[in-house]
């Protein structure tokens, strides 16, 4: 069905495809962004979300968008300054079934497949002498933008104009998860409960050495065997009704319940 395998694991996507055929196209024959944005709107909507206006206060003009429609429903776009990528967006807009939840309908959601940031500019500051370098998270080669209240404004305006019931990231590292959880919320309770876990036990060392000792192996539960990250779907919801529903009060008990099991700590 799809032309790149997802690791979903508590959703599935479910081929409505039809539905987005006939929708992709704008009346003078070029490509909507996820069927809803011409280009021009597209602009328009990182414009209201202040994400361009942040980008010029941190030097970043003149700025180019640029478009890429990988499939019907795969499209992504960048925003470059002198050629270079500052912001990559993937989003993929489909119909997704939660498993945990089997008498809800296939749900039209927007997953965000990858998100970058990179402040370029950084590494052209004489004055910081690459101490830059010592402020990347894994999975960095430069330090991100720092505007991610802009582009949770964006992404929730996008979930509304596409007609979405929400959306949804898989986070590859911890930084990434904590970034969006302050509006996602991981589906699966139990890995609610280890994110949670690891903030309230390993607070004060920061998010940076969290995931650090994280990808370096250096963190351990109770019983001293070796934690590894592995991230689950992080859902937000635009319609109430859903959201009450995932995340209602059995959630949350289950996720303080499950928070009893965990304890971990940093070795070596």
């Amino acid at each position: 069905m799809n032309s790149k395998r997802f690791d979903f694991q508590d959703l599935e996507e479910i081929d409505f495809s039809d539905e987005l055929l006939g929708a992709t196209h704008f009346g003078d024959g070029k490509k909507l962004f996820l069927s809803t944005y011409t280009e021009e709107e597209l602009w328009h909507a990182l414009e209201k979300a202040q994400i361009i206006t942040e980008l010029k206060a941190r030097g970043y003009y003149p700025i180019k968008l640029e478009l890429d429609f990988l499939t019907e429903r795969d499209h992504r776009f960048y925003l470059t300054y002198k050629g270079e990528k500052i912001l990559h967006m993937r989003l993929r807009l489909s119909h997704f079934k939660l498993h945990r939840h089997p008498l809800m309908p296939a749900l039209k959601m927007l997953f965000i497949d990858w998100l970058e940031s990179r402040h370029i500019l950084r590494a052209h500051d004489k004055k910081t002498n690459r101490a830059w370098e010592k402020l990347l998270f894994p999975g960095q080669d430069f330090p991100g933008l720092g505007i991610f209240n802009r582009i949770e404004t964006f992404l929730r305006s996008l979930v509304v104009d596409t007609h979405a019931y929400g959306g949804f990231n898989l986070p590859e590292y911890f930084h990434d998860a904590l970034l969006f959880h302050r509006a996602f919320r991981f589906y699966d309770p139990a890995k609610e409960a280890f994110f949670r876990s690891l903030l309230r036990d390993l607070k004060g060392i920061g998010a940076r050495e969290i995931s650090r000792n994280l990808t370096s192996g250096n963190i351990v539960d109770k019983k001293k065997a070796v934690v590894e990250w592995h991230g689950g779907e992080m859902l937000i919801f635009t319609h109430k009704p859903y959201e009450e529903a995932v995340f209602n009060e059995k959630y949350y008990k289950d996720v303080e319940t499950k928070m009893r099991d965990f304890k971990f700590s940093v070795v070596g």
